[in-house]
């Protein structure tokens, strides 16, 4: 019995030091979005650590999914393809939701930054002439299912 009340005290601390922990251990949340219309699938990163992890080391991504990147405010928003091993369009959209523009970025050692060419609070990577594909262009509407803020 002496022994019981300090392990039980040792597991509620390493339990509470979990929750603790990067979230790079817990998957990121996904939701379900529509581009003018056209449905995808993204994983979304609202922090400035996950945004700059970014999609880094991923061999490849499904066919309708991508990554929205939340930002806290609106501006020029800047992105690199350090460590990312997969061709990418990003596309940037402001605070309305409107497609601003899509670049194509191939894989570098992130010396190259890709910037919107309009102050953004959203950005969208998905694999490389997917929005080309869908035909997608400026103005396109991105409609989220709730309100995300970044951080």
């Amino acid at each position: 019995m002496p022994l019981i009340r300090p392990a039980i005290v040792l597991l509620l601390f390493l339990a509470s030091s979990c929750s603790l922990v990067s979230g790079d251990l817990w998957p990121r949340s996904r939701i379900e979005i529509e581009i003018g219309g056209i449905p995808a699938r993204v994983e979304v990163v609202r922090t400035k650590e996950e945004r700059q992890q970014g999609l880094m080391h991923r061999t490849s991504l499904g066919k309708d999914e991508g990554m929205l990147f939340v930002f806290a405010e609106e501006k020029i928003q800047s992105f690199w393809m350090k460590n990312t091993l997969i061709p990418l369009d990003v596309a940037f959209f402001d605070s309305q939701g409107f497609l601003v523009d899509v670049q194509r970025m191939d894989p570098d050692d992130g010396a190259r930054i890709y910037s919107s060419s309009s102050p953004a609070l959203y950005a969208i990577e998905m694999n490389a002439g997917w929005f080309a594909e869908k035909d997608l262009r400026r103005f396109a509407r991105l409609k989220l299912p709730h309100p995300i803020v970044g951080e």
